[in-house]
């Protein structure tokens, strides 16, 4: 696959990975309500904190992925499993959605929020920089490991990730940060200035959007594998 066609694949996923409501999107609220004027800084390093921690993982994945390459059987299996998972996490947001179940309070999140958001006993999490913050808060949510034991992995067997095809290597890499340096970057920026750069129903139809994709995305990557192979 050329490089563009991995990074849009990796930019939508890692886009719509970003924008579901999780406990990075509540650091990232809190510590952009500390900011103010500044928050579009915690908003890059959060981003920045992400970036390193996931390219680190990427490398060690294609370290992994190379040992099995070779072996259908595997590669059927991880592919149905990645692309079983992408499905799910994209059909429950599209359900979620329908159901008016996603919470789209952070777009009105005031400086009150603020000061009940950090107390509670993680206070101390919440004290960190943001580039650290973003590193632990990721490696403590096992959905990111999941996701990326399964469906990262799938990824990069679909397109060929490897050190040695640099195409779709830095397709994987820039496509995937970039979505989320776009949001972050986005919502803080927005909480910092009290500003409503981003509304419940502009939010509601890119994530839309990405979860569709998500969804269909899931189904390409469990069926493909198997006509390959079999």
């Amino acid at each position: 696959m050329t490089f563009w066609g991995v990074f849009s694949v990796t930019f939508l996923l890692g886009l719509a990975g970003a924008m579901s409501p999780g406990a990075l999107l509540t650091y990232t609220i809190v510590k952009s309500l500390e900011a103010k004027k500044k928050a579009f800084l915690v908003g890059f390093f959060i981003s920045l904190g992400h970036a390193i921690i996931e390219v680190i993982l990427i490398l060690i994945l294609l370290a992994g992925v190379e040992s099995f390459i070779s072996q259908p059987t595997i590669l059927i299996i991880i592919g149905v499993l990645g692309g079983s998972l992408l499905f799910f996490f994209g059909s429950q947001i599209l359900l979620d959605i329908k159901n008016n179940r996603v919470d789209t309070s952070f777009l009105t999140s005031t400086d009150a929020q603020f000061d009940s958001m950090v107390e509670n006993p993680t206070k101390r999490l919440y004290s960190q920089h943001p580039i650290f913050g973003s590193i632990l808060f990721l490696m403590s949510n096992p959905y990111w490991w999941l996701w990326w034991a399964t469906v990262g992995v799938s990824i990069i067997i679909e397109n060929a990730v490897s050190l040695t095809n640099p195409t779709a290597f830095w397709g994987l890499i820039i496509g995937k940060e970039l979505g989320v340096f776009l949001w972050y970057i986005s919502i803080s920026t927005a909480l910092g200035f009290s500003s409503r750069f981003m509304t419940k129903n502009v939010y509601l139809k890119i994530l839309l959007l990405c979860a569709l994709f998500m969804a269909g995305y899931g189904i390409y990557l469990a069926i493909s594998p198997i006509f390959k192979f079999l």
